[in-house]
């Protein structure tokens, strides 16, 4: 709190470090609910979430090492001795701790001696300069010096990048939720590969195909196409979901919040509802959130997809296609010679084959490579030969574009594999109208018991989050205008009478929001 001999900027900052504190009371009333948020990839969804706030403060374990290693690990000096090299980072470990103590002193100075809660940029400053100037002063090149001063602003970019854009929790979803999808597979080729074996097993079986899949002439050739396609099908989703993320809308009324938040930990806080929910909109961040979440849902199931593709086209291929068959259609001469060994020359003396023919045939009765490795069934003589395996490979890629934009597009594959990502994106919209409705009552009252005047607060989140809702009135054919009033709820406002005063109300009441009807 703030005395009357304080300067105007200490009361300032005594000012802002109890609203912080305040709105971090408010997001722990709520932990359990962003921590939802973020296992589902959505961390954006969180209210104030401001990660540059600390984000010098988040990088300081990384300038740590990265000062040691500089002042201690001098790897590109020959002449350095380990003796040297632990001296060194005994020294830059201690000149850390000294930056940290004097900021502490400063900053904390009851707490001098736990760890920074706040790091500024005059303390990274000189971290970022501590290596480079005592490894110049050591008789460092300037090569080595402008290479450390280059790692610490890579690394201080790196870091905000990874924190402000909330990069970690996302990708530790994402990771997350590639396991979860393995145990999806059978589901999801159940419903997808009926279709999509129909469409492709009449081009697998046809002669056209195995020509052109065998007419590269390297393999690198083959892989250039299939980047080719999935350079398209990236573009295709690219160009397609924003506009999909852009009409995604939850369902902001109590009892829809109600029945999404049945299995989340939003369930336990329902009784602190208003009847009035907040209509919101998505900023820049949050749907750029939900695009990566789409997106990267969308080539999980892509990529899953393709590898069950690949197996039906690999497998039908063994089963149904003969190594006669196979030089028929490369028009290559089969032979019939059994063979002692496989390799070229006893192909040309035993079956009369040329050169060119002799290849030709060894690579229709030798496994061919698959990352680098022979495509053989472990233990067994199964094999898949080189143009079984380049026709499945191109096959697999042009049926990978097919339900890419079939899943979009086609009402048929729309419904069985978007709707159920789009649907789970509109299940964490509706239940982020429940929490920004108690994360903005915990603030206002944490904000109150600290003495802060919370209208601040209302007005900058009437201005960020909440937007006017224009909707009809079923019963009266008019149109009302729903907007956020901070302090005492959501004014709708009507075409009244002419002696009519505009009134408050209940949107529930009124039936704006009710389930039977639609609204935007």
């Amino acid at each position: 709190m703030s005395t009357p001999t304080m300067s105007r900027g200490a009361r300032a900052m005594a000012a802002k470090r109890d609203e912080r504190r305040a709105l971090a009371d408010a997001h722990l009333h709520l932990d359990d609910v962003e921590k939802w948020f973020i296992k589902r990839g959505l961390p954006h969804f969180i209210e104030n979430y401001k990660a540059t706030d600390d984000v010098f403060t988040r990088a300081l374990p990384l300038f740590v090492v990265l000062v040691v290693l500089q002042m201690g690990l001098e790897l590109t000096s020959k002449t350095v001795t380990w003796k040297d090299r632990l001296i060194g980072g005994a020294i830059g470990l201690a000149a850390v701790l000294v930056i940290m103590l004097v900021a502490n002193l400063v900053r904390q100075p009851r707490r001098w001696y736990r760890w920074p809660r706040k790091i500024g940029p005059l303390e990274i400053t000189l971290l970022v300069l501590l290596g480079p100037v005592v490894g110049k002063l050591s008789g460092a090149g300037w090569g080595a010096v402008v290479a450390d001063f280059a790692a610490n602003i890579g690394v201080l970019g790196l870091a905000y990048l990874l924190v402000a854009y909330a990069i970690l929790p996302v990708l530790k979803w994402a990771l997350r939720h590639s396991f979860e999808e393995l145990g999806n597979l059978g589901n999801l080729a159940s419903k997808a590969l009926p279709m999509l074996a129909l469409f492709g097993t009449f081009l697998f079986l046809n002669v056209d195909m195995w020509h052109i899949a065998s007419s590269f002439d390297k393999r690198s050739q083959l892989w250039y196409t299939a980047l080719f396609f999935a350079a398209i099908t990236l573009l295709f989703l690219m160009v397609r979901l924003p506009g999909e993320i852009k009409d995604l809308q939850g369902d902001y009324y109590l009892e829809a919040v109600v029945a999404a938040s049945a299995d989340t930990p939003l369930h336990e806080h329902v009784g602190e509802l208003d009847d009035e929910l907040p209509q919101l909109r998505t900023d820049r961040r949050q749907r750029v959130n939900m695009l990566f979440v789409l997106a990267f849902t969308q080539v999980i199931q892509i990529l899953l997809l393709s590898v069950v593709v690949f197996l039906y086209f690999v497998t039908l291929g063994k089963l149904a296609v003969t190594d006669g068959q196979i030089a028929d259609w490369l028009k290559t001469p089969e032979c019939k010679v059994a063979l002692p060994k496989h390799d070229l020359g006893t192909i040309q003396r035993l079956c009369g084959f040329d050169e060119e023919q002799a290849k030709a045939w060894y690579k229709i009765i030798e496994p061919g490579r698959l990352f680098g490795f022979p495509a053989r069934v472990p233990g067994t003589q199964l094999f898949f030969s080189e143009p079984l395996l380049r026709t499945a490979i191109l096959l697999t890629t042009f049926s990978a574009f097919f339900f890419a934009v079939s899943a979009v597009t086609d009402e048929a594959y729309r419904k069985d594999f978007f709707e159920s990502i789009t649907g789970r994106l509109a299940k964490c919209l509706t239940v982020r109208c429940g929490y920004v409705n108690l994360y903005e009552k915990a603030s206002r009252r944490a904000l109150g018991e600290s003495g802060i005047d919370p209208k601040a607060l209302d007005e900058e989140h009437r201005r960020t989050v909440q937007v006017p809702s224009l909707v009809a009135d079923p019963n009266t054919r008019t149109q009302q205008l729903s907007s956020f009033q901070p302090g005492s709820g959501y004014l709708a406002l009507t075409d009244p009478e002419p002696d009519e005063p505009v009134r408050r109300r209940s949107q529930k009441v009124d039936g704006l929001f009710s389930p039977d009807h639609d609204h935007d």
